[in-house]
């Protein structure tokens, strides 16, 4: 008789050990599931609380596969039925509009070397936003992630950078940019004279051609553009322990860079002067 009893205690604190790591697979590993499955077969037939416990493994084991699955679907799924910029013809549509305001302003630029007698750009660069940008930029926007608010709602899908090699030069090309046919101003934003609180400095045109295609202008020093550079790089390293400390010295740089553009333009000035 002391022999069954015994027997039934050892079956009941089975149980209860069975219980407990059953719960506490909702935050297992892989590896641990296999480990508590198997311990779990191997007293499949002590009681019926034991089969219970088994079922409570395989519900908690697909409960986590499951939401893994799902996660990662949400992840790569989100927008996968847009086609945004993946369509050749609006793709090379963008790109046209681009080719057009570079040629403008490359031209510009060469009548101002022939009058001034000196470059006021050192050269530009363009792009086309990716996917993942555009995705991103919608959800920080948090709007309905549709074609129709995707080219509504972003204005910097071709963007243009023009790099020039003084203060002044930067709102000599921005004149010009107001005066370029076939186009309107959307919006301006200058960061040059009112510097972003990270220390960013840029003067931005959002233009608008008549089939309603925008594209963002920047306009910066070559001071400025290489600043911008490190910055990007920075998004990077979010949740660093260094991250504060390299913010704080990037900032430091950007006043550096705005005193060292406003010392180049004064000495230029005062050279042309002599």
């Amino acid at each position: 008789m002391c022999k069954e009893r015994r027997d039934v205690y050892l079956k009941e604190e089975k149980v209860k050990e069975i219980k407990q790591n059953a719960e506490s697979l909702k935050n297992a590993n892989g590896d641990t599931v296999v480990k508590i499955a198997a311990e779990i077969n191997k007293n499949e037939n002590t009681t019926d609380q034991t089969e219970n416990a088994t079922d409570t493994v395989d519900k908690l084991n697909g409960k986590k596969e499951k939401g893994k699955k799902t996660t990662e679907e949400d992840s790569t799924q989100l927008g996968a039925d847009l086609v945004l910029l993946d369509e050749p013809n609006l793709r090379n549509e963008y790109l046209d509009c681009m080719k057009y305001l570079l040629t403008q302003i490359t031209d510009f630029g060469f009548q101002q070397e022939e009058e001034i007698g000196r470059s006021i750009i050192s050269h530009t660069k363009y792009r086309l936003k990716d996917r993942e940008s555009i995705i991103a930029k919608m959800v920080k926007k948090k709007r309905e992630l549709t074609e129709e608010n995707v080219f509504t709602y972003i204005n910097d899908l071709a963007g243009i950078r023009v790099i020039c090699l003084f203060l002044d030069d930067i709102y000599r090309v921005r004149d010009f940019i107001y005066q370029i046919p076939g186009i309107s101003i959307v919006k301006e934003k200058d960061f040059v004279k009112k510097p972003k609180n990270s220390g960013y400095q840029s003067l931005h045109v959002i233009v608008q051609f008549t089939d309603g295609k925008k594209v963002e202008i920047q306009l910066r020093t070559i001071g400025m553009d290489f600043w911008s550079v490190l910055e990007y790089q920075l998004q990077y390293k979010k949740h660093h322990k260094k991250e504060k400390a390299l913010k704080k010295e990037l900032f430091s740089c950007a006043i550096d860079v705005r005193n060292m553009d406003q010392r180049m333009l004064d000495l230029r000035q005062s050279i042309e002067n002599v």
